[in-house]
């Protein structure tokens, strides 16, 4: 019989394994009321900067293309039409990113923009035909990771901008939305994470 203890286990377990783990438990109903209010409200700001740069002139530039390439219509772009949902996640960050008003964790050494991760995850929650819970847990596991990271592992202080730390997030967002076996996440997460977080 194993003396291993729970914590002794929590404690063996690399970064990467404890993200994948965190994410397979995460559930709609961990998130208090007070959260899922916030992270309603930040969704609509992101919306809302999106919507504020649609006449911006590299925006516009950008739509053109996607419409000479051309895209399956399988995700919604904001202001209309539809594309790859690859493409709408392009776009729709764009617009969203455009205007710079989108919000801010302010770590002691960092500060990042976990709103950064909503269009990704609204064009993976459309094209997987998932709900408006399904799409709020993913947010909320882009937000919390993104930012618990901001707070334990700054990139800053080290010469890096804070989305060096996106190819972590993003997938693990995305992870909620398509559940795959946690050894797959778990390799990808060692070849995404940049070496200066110390994931073994």
């Amino acid at each position: 019989m194993s003396t291993t203890t729970p914590h002794a286990k929590q404690a063996q377990r690399t970064m990467a394994e404890q993200l994948a783990s965190f994410v397979l438990r995460a559930r709609y109903s961990d998130i208090s009321q007070e959260a899922r209010q916030q992270l309603k409200n930040h969704i609509l700001d992101a919306i809302g900067c999106a919507i504020g740069a649609l006449e911006a002139p590299p925006v516009k530039a950008l739509r053109a293309q996607l419409e000479e390439f051309g895209g399956n219509p399988l995700a919604s772009l904001i202001g209309g039409g539809k594309t790859s949902p690859v493409l709408a996640a392009f776009y729709n960050s764009t617009l969203e990113r455009y205007l710079d008003f989108m919000d801010s964790f302010v770590a002691k050494h960092e500060t990042c923009h976990p709103a950064d991760n909503v269009m990704s995850v609204l064009a993976a929650s459309e094209y997987a035909e998932k709900s408006g819970k399904d799409f709020l847990t993913a947010v909320a596991v882009a937000y919390q990771v993104q930012c618990k990271l901001s707070e334990v592992a700054p990139v800053r202080p080290k010469g890096f901008d804070h989305t060096v730390q996106e190819p972590t997030r993003l997938p693990l967002a995305l992870q909620r939305l398509w559940v795959w076996m946690k050894q797959v996440w778990r390799m990808r997460l060692r070849s995404a994470e940049p070496p200066i977080l110390g994931c073994e």
